[in-house]
């Protein structure tokens, strides 16, 4: 059988069977994504950045804090399928802030992101897995789809969001000598000198949207995509993220836009990071649905995860970004919470001895190993 099915491939992928040639596999959005200089890791190994899952979070100037609205997307659908705001006991300030559902479908193109909640009685992994092949064809590269449960409870469910864009300068942008960012040399694209050997098109890409100094301004970075906008702003920050942005979109608002020159100067650092975080703030809540919610279990938050991939440089801006929120019933077990924060003994004996060998009395920290 295996033989058969291996010549039945080959016949079909030779065209050999009378039809057209199958075409080629779509390229995975993975390796839309370049090498050079990437940063991979979990957000809270790093202690300069932060991934926040809602905007309206205090913003410190000297961190990198970002946000993407698919963790919002995940949470939406979550709220649809029970029926209600999610509640919960105990809740983090974090709970309200989502809830607001101020980021929804409205905000994206349908053809540019796959936001999904059923229960796992339904499968939905296949059903999260079909939705990416039809809206993708088969080019997505999702990472966080959970694994199918051996053992679901009828209300078990997961809430998930897929989010993909692709917005490339019609014509790439030249990259400039390294420049200091802080301490650091870092690679960046735009123009700087040698301008006549740029196409006048590469200016064209270039809206300067307010422009009050050096240190105080607002940029577009026109793309291949009318529909989609790339905004950099050299600002003061808010107190949050939200507040920052809505100050940048309100300055584009209220000035008139100009075109850049080739007199102008235009330094972009290149990115180029892969990050994750597991938002433990939610995970171990327990759902408290009121009596005319959907679903009637009280669920508890199993995972709450995003990642963010995120690229640009002189050819453009790429952007994939998932985000999972898994709901389970859990049976309900003793809690040990075996935490050693006060004076404790430790022995050491032989198993078949009535006396140890070694004894400890830990009374403070002074032998302790410390925290770096």
């Amino acid at each position: 059988m295996k033989w058969r099915l291996w010549i039945i491939a080959g016949l079909a992928a030779s065209g050999s069977l009378g039809g057209a040639a199958a075409e080629p596999p779509p390229e995975s959005q993975a390796d839309s994504f370049s090498k050079e200089g990437l940063v991979k890791a979990d957000v809270s190994q790093l202690k300069d950045t932060e991934l926040v899952a809602h905007p309206d979070s205090s913003l410190d100037p000297a961190k990198n804090v970002l946000w993407c609205g698919t963790m919002q997307l995940a949470w939406n659908e979550a709220i649809g399928l029970v029926g209600e705001k999610l509640r919960f006991a105990n809740e983090p300030p974090l709970v309200e802030l989502l809830n607001q559902e101020d980021f929804t479908r409205a905000n994206l193109d349908p053809a540019s992101y796959v936001a999904i909640a059923d229960f796992e009685r339904n499968h939905v992994e296949d059903e999260i897995r079909a939705a990416l092949q039809k809206t993708f064809a088969g080019a997505a590269s999702p990472e966080l789809i959970p694994p199918i449960p051996t053992n679901p409870r009828p209300d078990d469910f997961v809430a998930y969001a897929y989010l993909y864009k692709n917005l490339a300068f019609a014509q790439p942008f030249a990259e400039n000598d390294p420049i200091h960012f802080g301490d650091a040399a870092v690679r960046n694209f735009g123009w700087t000198k040698s301008t006549d050997q740029l196409s006048n098109d590469v200016f064209k890409q270039v809206i300067i949207d307010d422009y009050k100094s050096r240190d105080d301004f607002v940029t577009t970075l026109k793309t291949k995509s009318p529909h989609d906008e790339l905004i950099l702003a050299k600002v003061n920050p808010g107190t949050t993220l939200a507040a920052t942005v809505d100050a940048v979109l309100k300055r584009i608002a209220e000035n008139k836009p100009e075109n850049a020159r080739k007199s102008d100067t235009l330094v972009v650092p290149k990115l180029n990071f892969d990050l994750r975080k597991d938002f433990r703030e939610l995970e171990g809540l327990t759902l408290e649905p009121s009596p005319t919610a959907k679903i009637k279990s009280k669920l508890t938050i199993t995972k709450a995860q995003q990642l963010i991939r995120f690229q640009l440089n002189e050819k453009g801006a790429i952007l994939k970004s998932e985000a999972v929120i898994t709901m389970k019933a859990l049976a309900i077990m003793p809690s040990h919470q075996l935490i050693f924060d006060r004076p404790f003994l430790i022995l050491m004996k032989q198993a078949d001895s009535t006396k140890p060998y070694f004894a400890l009395w830990v009374g403070n920290a002074s032998l302790l190993v410390p925290a770096k």
